[in-house]
């Protein structure tokens, strides 16, 4: 099952360059058509062999875990294109981007050495993680901010073994995530900023 899942990621990261790039070739990207023909396209590419192995494969080269939540926010841009259905509003974006940047700035220090305590630790069994992420959640279910649908299913993935480790923390957030929520959350702050009198 991870060597499959595995695949969902480098798949729909290639359908939004293919979306991205008939967007700016002025091609209408709305409809089941051109999403079919993405993703044959895209199917295809994932599975052509390089070396000995399926062309999405070699990604684990740059990344071992692609993370639910970044995986969940491409499948979301990628619907969006496809039949404008937003399934994550700016509400449930915010609190993504926020919550991926603050999970990064926790762990990724500490785990490369700076200070005593490794909290990468706590996701490899039912820890103080596990429920922080599910308290977390069960407040957005309250206050119906969308987010909370890819905590759960981070969540119930990380219970399925879907990817390759079996580490909490890289169903929740990988470095790919952490650089797109900085970014994100920077070009937020300066429109916000230039929009000022």
């Amino acid at each position: 099952m991870q060597l499959g899942f595995s695949f969902i990621f480098p798949f729909l990261l290639i359908m939004a360059l293919l979306q991205g790039g008939a967007g700016l070739l002025g091609r209408d990207l709305c409809g089941w058509r051109p999403t079919l023909i993405f993703v044959l396209i895209a199917a295809l590419v994932v599975v052509i062999p390089v070396g000995g192995l399926p062309l999405a494969r070699w990604m684990i080269s740059f990344n071992a875990n692609f993370s639910i939540s970044l995986t969940a926010i491409l499948f979301c841009k990628i619907t969006e294109n496809s039949f404008g259905v937003k399934l994550l509003d700016k509400n449930a974006l915010l609190t993504c981007w926020v919550f991926s940047l603050t999970a990064g700035v926790i762990l990724y220090p500490m785990a490369l050495g700076l200070g005593r305590f490794d909290p990468y630790q706590a996701g490899w069994s039912f820890s103080w993680l596990f429920v922080v992420v599910c308290g977390v959640t069960i407040l957005l279910l309250i206050i119906k901010n969308r987010f909370a649908v890819v905590l759960m299913a981070a969540i119930l993935a990380y219970n399925l073994h879907l990817l390759e480790s079996t580490n909490l923390w890289d169903y929740l957030v990988d470095p790919f995530m952490v650089v797109v929520s900085f970014i994100a959350l920077s070009s937020r702050l300066l429109r916000k900023l230039s929009s000022r009198p």
